[in-house]
Order: C-alpha cells, then sequence, then structure tokens
C-alpha cells in the first residue's frame, strides 16, 4: 500500500495485512504527468503521479495520502481518476490546526473512519490485538533508530539516510532485525576502536520536506561535511517519538500525531519554529543549516520566512538551496561549497 507522508497512519494499514510503502520522487525526465499536473507544482507530485501514469507502481493494491496542501489533495483526486476501481485510494484529513479543542476528537472520529475503510476493502474486520501488535513493531522502529541517532557519527551521512530510507519502504518485520544488528555491530566497533567518529569538517543541520536527491548528500561529503542533523520529512520527522501502547489504540495514534513536532503545513499555537529549529541544531552540534525547499512548495517557503528572522538574532548560518525535479548540480556544489568554506 502506497503512502506520500508521514501523516498516514502505517500502523492501521499494517494491521489490516498491508504493506506500507513511502513512495518517492525520482530525478527522471517526466513522460506524461503535463497532462494532468501543472508545471509549477511540486516535483514530489509530479514525479510519482508520472510514475503511476507509467506502470511503474502497478505492485500498489491501493495508495493513501495525507491533506497537507491544495497540492496532495489534487494528486488524491488524479490518483482515483487514473487507477482501476479496485486500487484502494484515500486522503486521511489531519486538523491544519493541531491545537483546536475539536482537533482530537476530529482525528479521532478520522482513524476510526479509516480503519472502517480499510476493513471494507481487505474484506476482514482489522481487530485490536493486530492493531497494537502493529503499533508495537513501529514503535520498535522509532525506537532503534532514536539508537541510530545516537551513533550516527559512526556512519556517513548517505549510509544514515540510506538506512531511513530502508525503514520507509522494507517490511518492518525484516527491517528491525537488520537495524538492531547493525546497532550491535556498530557498539561492537565503538569498544574495539578509540572514540569509532568519522572525521569531518563542518557539521550541517538539513530541513525541508523529502530529499529526492540522494546526489545532494554525496555533494556534503565530497565537499568535507557531515549531516549531524535533521528535519526532514522523509528523514528523522518520520521517526519521532512512539505511539504507545497504554489506552484505546486509534486514539494513541491520533495523540501521536498531535503531539509530534508539527511540519510546515500545520500549526500548534505552542509550537514555535524557529526556536525548536536552533534547539534542534544545538542538540546536533552544528554549524550550520541547509534549507533543501522542494520547489513550489509554499508551506515550507512560508517557514522559512517565519524562521528566518531568529536564525539571524542567534548568528547561526543557513543557506536555501531551491530543489528541482532534475537540479543544476554544479549550481548546487558551487553554493554549497562557498557555506561550508565559510563555515
Amino acid at each position: 500500500m502506497g503512502i506520500l507522508c508521514s501523516y498516514v497512519p502505517e500502523e492501521l494499514i499494517h494491521a489490516a495485512g498491508y504493506t506500507p510503502v513511502r513512495l518517492r520522487g525520482t530525478t527522471t525526465r517526466l513522460r506524461q504527468v503535463d497532462a494532468h499536473l501543472q508545471s509549477y507544482t511540486c516535483a514530489l507530485c509530479r514525479s510519482t503521479l508520472d510514475q503511476l501514469l507509467g506502470g511503474e507502481l502497478s505492485f500498489l493494491e491501493g495508495t493513501v495520502f495525507a491533506h497537507t496542501c491544495d497540492t496532495m489533495q489534487a494528486q488524491a483526486d488524479l490518483w482515483r481518476k487514473n487507477t482501476e476501481p479496485s486500487h484502494f485510494v484515500d486522503c486521511i484529513m489531519q486538523p491544519a490546526n493541531l491545537g483546536a479543542p475539536s482537533a482530537r476528537p476530529y482525528l479521532v472520529a478520522e482513524m476510526e473512519r479509516f480503519r472502517e475503510r480499510l476493513a471494507s476493502f481487505s474484506g476482514q474486520a482489522i481487530p485490536e490485538a493486530a492493531l497494537r501488535a502493529s503499533i508495537a513493531l513501529y514503535d520498535e522502529t522509532r525506537q532503534l533508530v532514536h539508537s541510530l541517532q545516537a551513533v550516527r557519527g559512526q556512519l556517513s551521512t548517505t549510509a544514515f539516510f540510506a538506512i531511513l530510507d530502508a525503514a520507509q519502504r522494507m517490511p518492518r518485520e525484516r527491517f528491525n532485525p537488520l537495524l538492531a544488528e547493525l546497532l550491535s555491530e556498530l557498539e561492537t566497533h565503538t569498544q574495539r576502536t578509540e572514540h569509532g567518529q568519522i572525521e569531518s569538517g563542518p557539521r550541517l543541520f538539513l530541513v525541508g520536506a523529502v530529499l529526492d536527491e540522494p546526489r545532494l548528500l554525496e555533494l556534503i561529503e565530497e565537499l568535507g561535511a557531515r549531516v549531524t542533523g535533521d528535519d526532514l520529512c522523509s528523514g528523522s520527522r518520520h521517526f519521532v517519538d512512539e505511539v504507545g501502547a497504554q489506552g484505546q489504540p486509534t486514539e494513541n495514534l491520533a495523540d501521536y500525531y498531535l503531539r509530534r513536532p508539527p511540519c510546515p503545513t500545520k500549526l500548534h499555537p505552542d509550537h514555535d519554529p524557529g526556536h525548536w529549529l536552533l534547539d534542534q541544531a544545538s542538540q546536533a552540534s552544528a554549524g550550520g543549516i541547509v534549507f533543501t525547499l522542494e520547489k513550489f512548495c509554499e508551506p515550507h517557503a512560508f517557514d522559512y520566512a517565519l524562521v528566518r528572522p531568529q536564525l539571524e538574532e542567534a548568528s547561526m548560518p543557513y543557506l536555501l538551496l531551491e530543489m528541482e525535479q532534475i537540479p543544476s548540480l554544479e549550481a548546487m556544489r558551487t553554493r554549497l561549497q562557498a557555506f561550508i568554506e565559510m563555515l
């Protein structure tokens, strides 16, 4: 079952008997999507829809969206129009104001609605025991990724993000034991060596939505820097916190999405994005912040404008890289190199 956003409750999909697979954009040239989406929509939506139209996603039984922005909502409608009736399509309607009094009862009801739709599609009910087991499995992944964060200094930047990508595409029953084994090997390696850290120059903190350009990570390493922390939708933000085992499962899922740090498409009155970003960069001992802004992504562009004054007040160096569907790597290299040399 394909998913396009970390606001999709993977545990419900898993409990219904499906494997959630995070759909990602590519940097290959698009072939058919121009007939359906304007050129000024984001690369993620254009690329994934092009994959669907090209038959590359025929292995999916269905696709689940979350209403984060207008483009993603349009994407869900286009998905319905361009798939067979047997292809399951749903859109989780997360509240925009996570701190509103009505947010929790609304989201609990939405989780129950989605649970019923999944059960109807699969032809069998989703028992509470199965949902609890799925929550425990996915919480185990979050715990393992949290442990990985503590030793990410032993991994290259590209290796760390490759592991997080694998977590979003593999069955968690296979992924979790592999990551646990890797963590054990890293611990053994640390005990045998003096410090176990990869030598590096400037330490960077990455911010943005999905990062579908792995060559950016390779560029950072090539230029002598390392990413020591991130707030990416396809990175660490996908694994923050845990759902928990106490209480009613669908209520736990709703509470999880209400309390975790919101992405720029959401508002929480108690969340100060600039202060939170500076705190996260400080915890990662980062000397500079790199915004990977997907072109035409208005929510993240608005967030950048909101946090920039606080970064300047705190004298935190930052760089904005606008990511296109097929970016100019040489232009990116020039700007990154100048920023890294400045740090």
